[in-house]
């Protein structure tokens, strides 16, 4: 099928994974209200508590993945992640945002899929001394390396929304930053989870060869 719609009829396909987290939710949502878009499939962890004709749930265990049907997609939406606290350990950080992300790429590209974006991080770096920052650089670089005709890498800074689960380094941050906005270079603002959204489903609209990062300044334009 075309990846480009015809006349009165759409035709883009989606699968987006982590739809739960602060950013997911709100691309699930973009993905949605996007004429463009006739099915949305999103692997979750635990149902959504959504419904909507163009959306397909599936629960998905991340650790066996070669037991899931893989949906024909178009583009794939990664907002998969976690934090060092939150996973408990550095290997179950990794497990998390390398191992399975990488996983996830490797499934939908084998299965048809022509354009992967990731939510990565500001200064992801595979070289870097800091451990989150490397992994995100390590997971950015593996997922380049499937052949995918078009990937997107978008590094936000930190995230404003309304979160699930408490971080309090983050929001305090933020309660920081924000008032200080002026006086921060563009780069290390807070960004807003909605505008990653629509640089993500923006970038899968333009479909732009090769890969694209997308760094947090540049998020800002979309919020």
């Amino acid at each position: 099928m075309s990846a480009h719609s015809s006349p009165g009829r759409p035709s883009r396909r989606a699968l987006l994974i982590g739809a739960s987290g602060l950013v997911g939710r709100q691309v699930l949502s973009t993905l949605l209200d996007d004429p463009a878009y006739g099915q949305v499939h999103a692997w979750v962890r635990r149902p959504l508590a959504r419904a909507h004709d163009k959306l397909s749930q599936q629960v998905v265990d991340f650790e066996r993945l070669d037991r899931v049907a893989m949906p024909e997609v178009d583009a794939v939406f990664c907002c998969l992640g976690t934090t060092l606290r939150v996973a408990g350990s550095r290997a179950a950080f990794r497990r998390v945002d390398h191992d399975h992300v990488l996983a996830c790429a490797r499934a939908a590209r084998a299965a048809g899929a022509g354009h992967f974006l990731l939510v990565s991080a500001i200064g992801a770096d595979a070289r870097s001394r800091v451990f989150y920052s490397r992994v995100k650089g390590e997971t950015e670089a593996d997922v380049c390396a499937l052949g995918y005709p078009s990937v997107t890498l978008v590094r936000p800074s930190f995230l404003a929304g309304e979160r699930a689960e408490w971080r309090p380094g983050e929001r305090l941050a933020i309660a920081v930053l924000s008032p200080l906005s002026f006086l921060v270079p563009a780069r290390y603002r807070p960004v807003a989870d909605i505008a990653v959204a629509r640089a993500l489903v923006d970038a899968a609209a333009r479909g732009r060869p090769g890969v694209e990062i997308i760094e947090s300044d540049r998020l800002q334009a979309f919020g």
